[in-house]
């Protein structure tokens, strides 16, 4: 014979372990908005945050071994083009 209750299914919400710590996924405040090449022809995913201490970027290249890199945020990220994203990436990187 069937159960009159309805089987009952654990639902979490999306977490991600920052090291310690746990943090909701809404809690980042990033999305990944971008796709972009360096002149040394790397593929980098730029990501736009929001942090208390303001908004930035965040690069992360698609080739193992090179390290992410963030920078201060000079405007919305939907309104940088393509060269001033490469020129954020490589100007503190030098």
């Amino acid at each position: 014979m069937l159960s009159a209750r309805p089987p009952r299914s654990r639902v979490r919400p999306l977490l991600r372990i920052h090291g310690n710590r746990r943090v909701l996924s809404d809690a980042l405040g990033c999305a990944v908005v971008r796709r972009i090449t360096d002149d040394a022809g790397r593929a980098w995913r730029v990501r736009e945050f929001y942090s208390p201490s303001g908004v930035g970027l965040f690069f992360r290249c698609d080739v193992p071994g090179i390290r992410a890199e963030t920078r201060a945020a000079v405007g919305p990220l939907e309104s940088l083009d393509d060269e001033r994203l490469v020129t954020l990436l490589q100007s503190e990187a030098e």
